[in-house]
């Protein structure tokens, strides 16, 4: 049972490391390095992206916890949900921006290496769970380095090689990006049925969902 359970995780995570390689290749294909220094010099901008994510996500989160009579291991998970942005996900809606794609591309990395400043942070405001579950943060690097840096910066260079058959690999990737992401959800489903069975009642579905929704308005 157990050995099932971690191989499903593994291939799991192997169709989630793809399936990020695969959207910031493209995303490096589509932008430029001057329109995502571009983004970076909007200051503003840049300063209320980082406090919306930073701050006012996890004081959402803080929040939930200490409203709904959740249990210790539920609120460890709402907690580090809310305090620690970027998720790679969430890049299944990134790679369909258009006009604010650089703008998306670049607040992912960043956010991305802002995980790695929140993440011990998190950690050392949470019930004693927590510490034992903690990723440890050169493994994060790497991951953010292989998986995100990495592609984005290779696309970037193929696009300024092969600037004609760059947009020619867009939707091909893409496609497969989606084949991808639709593996990955199907080799999930029983571990997230069995995560929303463990955690049903005393509130928090509900909970989690005004995260969600709190969060996209924020956004």
């Amino acid at each position: 049972m157990q050995s099932g359970r971690r191989k499903r995780a593994d291939s799991a995570l192997l169709l989630l490391n793809l399936f990020v390689v695969i959207v910031m290749f493209s995303i490096g294909l589509r932008v430029s390095g001057g329109e995502l220094l571009d983004i970076l010099r909007k200051r503003a901008l840049f300063v209320r992206t980082l406090l919306a994510n930073c701050v006012l996500i996890p004081a959402i989160g803080f929040l939930l916890v200490r409203v709904f009579p959740l249990t210790p291991d539920v609120s460890v998970g709402i907690l580090l949900l809310a305090a620690i942005p970027g998720t790679p996900i969430a890049l299944q809606f990134t790679r369909k921006a258009k006009t604010r794609l650089p703008f998306a591309a670049a607040m992912t990395f960043v956010l991305s290496l802002v995980s790695i400043v929140m993440t011990p942070l998190s950690v050392e405001v949470m019930p004693q769970p927590a510490q034992r579950n903690q990723r440890p943060i050169l493994l994060l690097i790497m991951s953010i380095v292989l998986y995100i840096a990495l592609p984005l910066c290779a696309g970037l260079w193929a696009a300024r090689r092969a600037p004609k058959t760059a947009p020619m690999l867009v939707w091909p990737l893409g496609f497969l990006a989606s084949i991808v992401f639709s593996f990955l959800m199907s080799e999930t489903r029983l571990m997230r049925r069995e995560a929303f069975n463990t955690i049903r009642g005393r509130g928090t579905i509900l909970a989690m969902l005004l995260l969600l929704l709190l969060s996209m308005l924020i956004g």
